[in-house]
């Protein structure tokens, strides 16, 4: 065991990130609700919560079901994406910021490149070297698969793609392993999400050498 590892960087900053989409199409999903957090340690020291106006936004049944969309909400309280885009964007590409989700890799990446399209903009997942994946280190915790630091983000891409039914890797279950208090009623909604994901993290780093 070395000092270098996250869990004893007090200074490291993170953002922490979640996307409510209209349905799981990773194509052309367009997400109502963006929310992040900036932490440092187990301190959260910005939150942000946005619902994105889009004028042809169908949320599936499904989608509306597990996430509690209301069009009565959503309209009262969407703004232009462009601006929320503004203030997201600053914190997304600044290199000083390590990037935390559930499944982040496998979902939030082309959901926030299908929301660049919409607004005119080129892909850009330049951002991606700085993620850090809940749900591939709960994988790489649970096969004891030690973390390859010179390449994370193709290790993490590599635990994505690894299937095991004996893991439970959703948020649910691994709020339940470590014994986190959790409102179930809550879940799904992106700003409650991001809460509980990062206290996973925080969890997950005692856990695996990264």
């Amino acid at each position: 065991m070395t000092t270098d590892l996250l869990r004893f960087n007090r200074d490291q900053k993170y953002l922490c990130l979640d996307c409510e989409t209209e349905s799981l199409n990773l194509v052309n999903s367009k997400s109502w609700q963006i929310s992040w957090n900036i932490c440092q340690a187990d301190n959260v020291l910005e939150s942000y919560d946005y619902y994105l106006k889009w004028d042809d936004l169908r949320v599936s049944e499904g989608a509306a079901k597990v996430t509690g969309f209301s069009y009565d909400i959503y309209n009262k309280k969407a703004i232009d994406p462009k601006i929320v885009w503004e203030k997201f964007s600053k914190y997304l590409y600044d290199p000083q910021y390590t990037i935390i989700g559930q499944n982040i890799l496998g979902f939030d990446v082309y959901m926030i490149n299908i929301w660049r399209k919409l607004m005119g903009l080129k892909s850009d997942y330049s951002f991606i070297d700085r993620i850090i994946d809940t749900r591939c280190l709960a994988m790489a915790i649970a096969k004891q698969i030690p973390v390859q630091k010179d390449n994370l983000i193709s290790w993490q891409y590599r635990l994505l793609n690894h299937r095991d039914k004996k893991v439970k890797a959703s948020q649910l279950a691994l709020l339940k392993k470590y014994e986190i208090v959790f409102d179930e009623k809550r879940l799904h909604d992106s700003e409650y999400d991001i809460l509980m994901t990062y206290k996973i993290f925080r969890k997950q780093l005692f856990e695996i050498e990264l």
